[in-house]
């Protein structure tokens, strides 16, 4: 295995690209060997990455612009936001209504407050909109995938690998407030369309747990998830499952 990852003004600035640093050193020490390798490359400016065609022998570990400027230069489409997947899209999971539709649609929804996301795009147009008999937006054409308002009172990351819970982090709110874990198992059990390796976000309100969105394994803050056994092939065969589905 071997990563690139980012530097920005000679700094490592994700906690991710810091704890896969110490989850190589340890699993060169467990192996004693170098079994999986890295390099750095380091820009001054946050969008702006000059990529060797050696660099495509490498996993880019980074900031989402850094891995879609990646996926970019070698010619790979790049991945899409998972957002909340199809087989979870029913109030079971989601515990409020959720609509998949473009930019015309928006205003068809019912009166009060959706928080609207770009269904094309990662770290596309995301906001909470009011909708009433006034809507004036400014709003990229486009998909987008769009959430009845729900107060939340603790938002936590779970870590999938392989189909298993492997790691719990709250990274939001009152962190005395636990979700339910038979209902994340059953989310994880329910979502078959899964990659080998992604985080599902899940918020807490009174007795509810419910999904919030799931991310693809890259470029995911940890909150303190930090599992060197396994972190690195998180990251690896998530990207090389990708890459062979998308080649």
């Amino acid at each position: 295995m071997k990563f690139l990852i980012q530097k920005i003004n000679n700094q490592i600035v994700h906690d991710f690209s810091f704890t896969l640093l110490e989850s190589i050193k340890f699993q060169n020490w467990l192996q004693d060997e170098k079994a999986i390798s890295y390099r750095f490359l380091n820009c001054n400016d946050d969008n702006v990455w000059f990529f060797k065609d050696f660099h495509q022998h490498y996993v880019p570990v980074g900031s989402v612009e850094f891995v879609l400027s990646w996926f970019k230069r070698f010619g790979i489409d790049e991945p899409r936001p998972v957002n909340i997947p199809e087989e979870l899209n029913e109030p079971f999971h989601t515990k409020r209504l959720i609509k998949n539709g473009n930019y015309m649609d928006i205003e068809n929804l019912v009166h009060g407050k959706w928080f609207v996301k770009s269904a094309d795009k990662i770290k596309g147009f995301a906001n909470v909109l009011r909708i009433d008999d006034n809507n004036i937006w400014k709003i990229p054409v486009g998909n987008y995938q769009m959430s009845e308002y729900i107060n939340i009172d603790s938002e936590w990351r779970a870590f999938v690998y392989q189909s298993k819970l492997v790691g719990l982090q709250n990274y939001s709110g009152d962190y005395t407030k636990f979700p339910d874990i038979e209902s994340i198992l059953w989310m994880i059990h329910r979502y078959k369309s899964a990659p080998i390796a992604y985080t599902l976000d899940v918020g807490v309100n009174g007795h509810n747990t419910f999904i919030i969105e799931a991310h693809d394994f890259f470029s995911c803050g940890l909150y303190g998830f930090a599992n060197h056994k396994i972190y690195p092939y998180m990251l690896y065969r998530w990207f090389q499952q990708y890459l062979k589905k998308n080649n």
